[in-house]
Parts: structure tokens; C-alpha cells; sequence
């Protein structure tokens, strides 16, 4: 668990976070995003004078895809900064989705699911490379070739219909 000691955070007033979540941790569990290694978080947690947690740095996410083209594997990395505010419960009236609360008497401040909520809204669900010259940018296949149904007689039927032919009652 990524989690921050408070009584101690009060003390220093700043510390420094270093993390890896493994890419089969229980907090991507429903994100349907595949990650190649460990996802990196860095950066300093700060305790304002208002009693606000103030967490700055990056996070760093080897994602895999299945090229959406040539459903090859592809990875990427995405990396992004971080910013997230924690303020006292109830010193924040407006409601704004990038402030979180935290209660007067939390003594550890999770940073899991708000690391998590950052990553899965960031990293897009599907790649599709762009194409040069008329060839994939990523596994180099002619683009035309991998849209293009293979051609059949037009006196025989589709192979594809032949599950439901086969339900056919007469």
C-alpha cells in the first residue's frame, strides 16, 4: 500500500515518495488496462499551513496493447505529471473532483486510489498507430491488407453464417 504517516508528515512538513505498484495489484482490478512492469510513482508530499496534504511529482506506466490494426503486441510508456490536494474534511466547500478530503483524526492518507483514479483516466483503452506510406507505424504490414475481407464467389455463401445455418429449423 502507498500510504503517507501523517504524525510524521506534521513533524517534517515534507517528505518524498518513491513507488512501485505491481502491474497485477489488487487497485488495477476492473481498469482492463495491461501493464508491462510496475508502475512508477515519485515525488514530495507537503503539509500546508492550512492543514492541506499536497502531493507533486510523476508517475510513470508501461502499458501493453493489442495494435488495434494488426493486433500485434505493442508497448508504450506513458508518464504524467502528478498533482493531487488533500484538504481537513469540511474545509472545502466547493466541489471540485480534484480536491479530496481527509478527516482531522486520519493518522495515514492512502494515496492508492487517487493514484489509481489518475492513471486509469490518463492512459487511453485502445491503440491504433497511425499510418505512413500506407503501412502500420508499429509492425509494418500494408494497411490495405489488414482491413481487406479475403474475396469469396458470389454464388457461395459467407463461411461466417454458417453457425446460424446450422440452427436453422425447417
Amino acid at each position: 500500500m502507498l500510504q503517507i504517516d501523517l504524525s510524521r508528515l506534521r513533524l517534517s512538513r515534507e517528505t518524498t515518495v518513491q513507488a512501485a505498484i505491481a502491474p497485477d495489484a489488487e487497485i488495477w482490478s476492473g481498469s482492463e488496462l495491461r501493464f508491462s512492469s510496475a508502475v512508477e510513482v515519485s515525488g514530495t508530499v507537503t503539509l500546508a499551513a492550512g492543514g492541506e496534504v499536497v502531493v507533486r511529482g510523476t508517475w510513470k506506466a508501461p502499458v501493453e496493447y493489442d495494435c488495434g490494426r494488426c493486433l500485434e503486441a505493442v508497448r508504450m510508456t506513458f508518464e504524467r505529471p502528478l498533482d493531487l490536494v488533500f484538504v481537513p474534511d469540511g474545509g472545502w466547500e466547493a466541489s471540485d473532483a480534484d480536491v479530496r478530503t481527509i478527516g482531522y483524526h486520519e493518522t495515514t492518507l492512502d494515496l492508492e486510489e487517487a493514484i489509481r483514479e489518475e492513471v486509469v483516466l490518463e492512459i487511453p483503452r485502445y491503440f491504433i498507430p497511425a499510418e505512413t506510406n500506407g503501412r502500420c507505424d508499429r509492425c509494418g504490414h500494408a494497411v490495405e491488407r489488414l482491413g481487406r475481407v479475403p474475396e469469396r464467389p458470389e454464388d457461395q455463401p459467407d463461411p461466417r453464417w454458417s453457425a446460424l445455418k446450422a440452427l436453422q429449423t425447417d
